[in-house]
């Protein structure tokens, strides 16, 4: 049994996931990786993650959100820190009222990045949310 923590990359950039796949591997981590909302969905029921990095925009404009929300909504899920990627910043801000619920206390993301994103900042940022999501777990258990 391993004791490298998970981490899950899911963006419809090939690049890109690759790219994060080499970059947290180099870094210790197991990674898996998919292209879409239903392959990270597959991917987490199949191995739940320690940290998930995940695209806003995939094969929709919202399937991030809604892969997203729907983790934040299962009780075995919810407590998965969710670091969301976007190219779109300004698309957002455009459709602001679209997408006012980011700003809301339902807002599934624990951290939210521009692309391109810099890899040393994610990196210290996951490492990060596991290790809070890892203390409020110790702490919910003594409870």
């Amino acid at each position: 049994m391993s004791d490298k923590k998970k981490i899950l990359v899911a963006d419809d950039d090939k690049d890109l996931v690759r790219s994060l796949k080499t970059f947290f591997e180099s870094k210790g981590y197991d990674v898996a990786t998919a292209h879409n909302g239903s392959e990270a969905i597959a991917r987490i029921d199949e191995s739940k993650p320690d940290a998930i990095v995940l695209d806003i925009m995939m094969d929709h404009d919202s399937e991030g959100f809604q892969v997203a929300y729907k983790l934040k909504g299962d009780e075995k899920f919810r407590r998965i820190p969710i670091i969301m990627l976007t190219g779109f910043a300004e698309h957002i801000e455009e459709r602001y009222q679209s997408f006012e619920f980011i700003q809301g206390p339902e807002w599934p993301a624990a951290k939210l990045y521009q692309k391109p994103v810099k890899l040393q900042e994610l990196g210290v940022s996951v490492e990060r949310l596991i290790s809070e999501a890892e203390a409020l777990e110790r702490q919910l258990a003594a409870v």
